[in-house]
């Protein structure tokens, strides 16, 4: 390891020993175990496309465990998981959240170590590591030293913040960067400005409002990767995108199971821009915001219904009347024509960059109230979600 590698380590140590940002339910009751791996289930098996039956028997390693909160209901699926972990404060509580809450603790392992430290000759199934690459010195060295340990036909379950997603994340570090140069003030800066923002996140998450900022503001290294960045590491390392969420391709495929080739996404790896824009600004829920882009799909959808009706069930004794046919076709083609999901897109996106322009002007006069009377009256910057905060990919290693 070089030096700075070696330095980025110790400052991440540093700071996730003050305030460990894995702690989610180990100091809560059963309830909220129960909840948190209620909504894991539904990521894997519905989002994810990787029921919790794809875990049984199988050997698993998380690089970066933390506090074991995002490995332990792997545990309980069936996979025999080694933790590797360099924060001796974290591993603790990971052997509490194993010994409360799986039926066969001896089963699993803990190793105190960093990922660039880390050697084994043993291969494992299943590889997981979420929420830890962007905060080491070399994301792409370390994302080909946990490939490493997977097992040909073997899963890698990989997940951190993306670039654009996390675009708003770092335009508040750098608020709170000229505006504080220690820990304490940080947290009050912090709290002063994005209060609306922590309060979100504690009531989704329920972790300490101290925990997030460290996680999101305090923390030194935060190099969040892109989806092409992504697609590269894979094709680099013998792996084939297997499934993400949220969702990274556009809804424009069309091969069906019989096509001998079909396209793979990592053929293209600008594959996920126009994705990469709506995170860049998401702030509303999706069940909000789909509808509202979405708006121009439904006079395409009555337009679309009436043309291909028509044609339905045709047999040897239907008939076709030419113009109204024709007409059908043309009111259809004026409906497509008009069919655009970046319309409403587009609009939001005219102001959010202007207010970040404006954010940057206002930031530079050094008055820390005129920026927090800037952010409250801001449309789309700083307001709900603030981005996609983290994206999860699952691959496989090419037999």
């Amino acid at each position: 390891m070089n030096k700075d590698t070696k330095e980025v380590e110790k400052s991440t140590l540093k700071t996730f020993q003050e305030e460990i940002p894995s702690i989610y339910f180990s100091d809560k009751d059963i309830q909220e175990f129960e909840k948190y791996k209620k909504n894991a289930e539904y990521l894997y098996r519905d989002l994810l496309k990787f029921p919790p039956k794809m875990f049984d028997n199988s050997k698993l390693i998380d690089f970066g465990a933390g506090t074991g909160e995002n490995t332990v209901y792997l545990a309980n699926w069936g996979a025999k998981c080694t933790l590797v972990e360099m924060n001796n404060k974290a591993q603790k509580i990971s052997k509490e959240v194993f010994q409360k809450h799986t039926n066969n603790y001896q089963d699993h392992k803990f190793i105190l170590s960093s990922i660039f430290d880390f050697t084994s000759e043993e291969k494992f199934d299943i590889v997981h590591c979420r929420g830890v690459l962007s905060h080491t010195n070399d994301k792409e060295r370390a994302f080909s030293k946990i490939s490493s340990f997977l097992r040909p036909g073997g899963y890698l379950i990989f997940g951190d913040p993306n670039k654009a997603g996390g675009f708003q994340n770092m335009l508040q570090r750098y608020i709170i960067y000229k505006f504080a140069d220690d820990w304490d003030k940080m947290v009050k800066v912090a709290e002063y400005l994005f209060k609306e923002d922590i309060d979100r996140s504690q009531e989704a998450i329920g972790r300490t409002r101290r925990a997030i900022i460290f996680d999101r503001w305090v923390i030194q290294k935060q190099d969040d990767p892109s989806i092409k960045e992504v697609l590269q590491w894979l094709d680099s390392n013998n792996l084939n995108l297997y499934s993400s969420y949220p969702p990274i391709i556009p809804s424009v495929l069309g091969d069906s199971a019989h096509h001998q080739i079909k396209f793979k996404p990592q053929s293209f790896k600008d594959i996920g821009v126009l994705t990469e824009a709506v995170w860049l600004m998401q702030n509303e829920s999706d069940k909000q915001e789909i509808p509202k882009i979405l708006q121009s799909f439904l006079e395409l959808s009555q337009k679309q219904s009436s043309l291909t009706s028509y044609m339905s069930d045709f047999n040897s004794n239907s008939e076709v009347n030419k113009n109204e046919l024709k007409h059908l076709i043309e009111e259809y083609k004026k409906a497509f024509a008009k069919t655009n999901i970046i319309t409403h897109l587009s609009k939001r996106m005219d102001i959010f960059l202007e207010e970040i322009k404006q954010l940057l002007d206002t930031v530079e006069t050094n008055d820390i109230d005129r920026v927090k009377s800037f952010i409250s009256n801001t449309k789309y910057l700083f307001r709900g979600a603030l981005g996609v905060r983290h994206v999860d990919f699952i691959a496989y290693k090419k037999p």
